[in-house]
């Protein structure tokens, strides 16, 4: 019967069209969800908490950590990275790099010292405090960090240097509030010379 064949016809192009849009909507989906989670091994937002890394950073700025910052190199020394707190609690802290492997870090009166020689850190830090730690050599594969906000920063001093691994990555963007937006300013501090004695200090010498 010919209206019943063109009625077949009709339903059967309308379920086509619908198996089109299906397809269509599908592959959108599994489209935006691969760029979601490939998103996600590349960047990381991350919301600040607390006052530890004041003036640099402020308690519920929002920012992204590029999480393959390391994925050829190892942190330098000034770097602010996100890293999970050493323990079971599962925390993701933000702190500045101070120390790197194989470096013995020693803070006397609020001033930290690499290997002996004294640390400037006058580019980012507005209080040092008057904490002290007695030297401490920084394993290989670790890290130490320190927040800005010394007095009232829980960091290495506290549960020592934090494994590579651990460090999620470096700090990239603030994104909010969106007066702050930009890229995050890199302050490397630097080491200051190491005092020259006077020949007065230097042993006699046996005449030739």
């Amino acid at each position: 019967m010919p209206y019943e064949h063109e009625s077949r016809s009709a339903v059967g192009g309308l379920n086509s069209r619908y198996q089109t849009a299906f397809l269509e909507i599908l592959e959108t989906a599994l489209l935006a969800l691969f760029i979601f989670f490939a998103t996600r091994l590349v960047v990381q937002n991350f919301r600040v908490q607390g006052p530890s890394m004041r003036p640099t950073l402020s308690s519920s700025e929002l920012v992204l950590v590029g999480k393959l910052s390391y994925f050829n190199s190892s942190p330098n020394r000034g770097d602010v990275v996100v890293f999970r707190k050493p323990g079971g609690d599962k925390e993701d802290l933000v702190k500045r790099v101070i120390g790197l492997p194989n470096e013995l870090i020693e803070i006397r009166n609020g001033s930290v010292f690499v290997n002996g020689r004294e640390l400037d850190e006058s580019a980012y830090l507005e209080l040092p405090g008057r904490s002290a730690l007695s030297p401490r050599l920084v394993p290989p594969g670790n890290v130490f960090l320190l927040g800005d906000n010394r007095s009232v920063s829980e960091d290495s001093r506290k549960f020592g240097p934090v494994p590579l691994s651990a460090v999620v990555g470096k700090i990239w963007v603030i994104y909010w509030p969106f007066s702050q937006f930009g890229s995050f300013r890199d302050l490397t501090p630097t080491l200051l010379p190491a005092p020259v004695r006077s020949a007065a200090w230097l042993p006699d010498r046996a005449a030739a």
